[in-house]
């Protein structure tokens, strides 16, 4: 009867242990990693759903003590994953001819386009080629099938960048002048000359001079350095020199109860610029509109 009574409580603690035991953190922790790397890899959620909501419940469960409830849901968490797993196989397999095609059919494009039309091109396919590097190529993919479901916008840009190309270089001024009916001393002049070279050079001179508000008189100038290209109908200006040729200014303050002017210049400078802090855009609408040309 004892040795009876001994099997059946070594059965039942056997029992306990498994339903006790269910999974292992490694083995949750492994399995989640497996779903986080298709995930970077590019495969859709739709795909990793059902194995990362049983993956949840097995945790869930082994974490009330609920070990043969945990297994069971481990186990199904990794029939989706195998299968999650099948599916970025089979999209490999494929893709990589469809991505070279996409990459062709835009680099071949770029013979007909200029400027910024290019430089667009040349950034997206960049983009494609490192996912290719590191074989995330469901990423690679979508961003190739991107690119060339941009290029009919592109080839439109190119024709507006043509329509205006010649028609821009020469010398453009705006000026306006700030008056107030208010304060009859405002009066301050604010320019600004645009010199674009055929050779895609240009030289900005802006200024302002004059009194431009009742406690305040203006009178300083900038000049800037660089080149210009096209990004269909807008005009890019790519600065690589600023200069601060003159910063005069002077102020009305309070002396003894009576307004005083104070000069307050700032200092000048003249600085090489290479993190495009100083790059700007005009579009033809916009230049035709506010400059005259000279």
């Amino acid at each position: 009867m004892s040795r009876l009574w001994a099997l059946g409580l070594s059965v039942v603690v056997m029992a306990l242990l498994v339903a006790c035991g269910g999974v292992k953190e490694e083995d949750l922790d492994g399995a989640n990693a497996r779903i986080e790397l298709l995930k970077s890899k590019g495969v859709p959620d739709n795909k990793l759903s059902d194995a990362r909501i049983r993956l949840y419940s097995a945790r869930e469960h082994q974490s009330k003590n609920n070990g043969a409830q945990a297994k069971k849901a481990m186990d199904s968490s990794m029939v989706f994953l195998a299968e999650a797993e099948k599916f970025y196989n089979e999209q490999v397999a494929t893709l990589g001819p469809k991505i070279d095609a996409s990459l062709k059919t835009a680099r071949d494009a770029k013979a007909s386009l200029t400027g910024f039309q290019v430089k667009k091109i040349d950034s997206i396919a960049g983009v494609v080629d490192s996912f290719k590097k590191i074989q995330w190529l469901l990423q690679a993919d979508n961003v190739a099938t991107e690119l060339v479901a941009l290029l009919p916008a592109l080839r439109e840009d190119e024709q507006k960048s043509n329509s205006i190309r010649r028609r821009v270089p020469g010398q453009w001024v705006f000026e306006d002048r700030a008056k107030s009916v208010e304060h009859k001393e405002v009066n301050a002049l604010t320019r600004k000359v645009f010199h674009f070279q055929p050779n895609n050079r240009v030289y900005l001179v802006e200024s302002k001079k004059g009194q431009s508000g009742p406690y305040l008189r203006e009178d300083w100038e900038f000049r800037s350095w660089g080149t210009y290209d096209f990004k269909g109908d807008t005009i890019m200006l790519i600065i690589n020199r600023f200069q601060s040729f003159k910063q005069d200014f002077h102020r009305i303050h309070m002396v003894d109860g009576k307004p005083v002017w104070k000069h307050e210049p700032q200092p000048v400078y003249d600085s090489a610029i290479t993190d495009g802090s100083q790059d700007r855009s005009i579009t033809w609408a916009d230049l035709t509109e506010d400059f005259k040309r000279r």
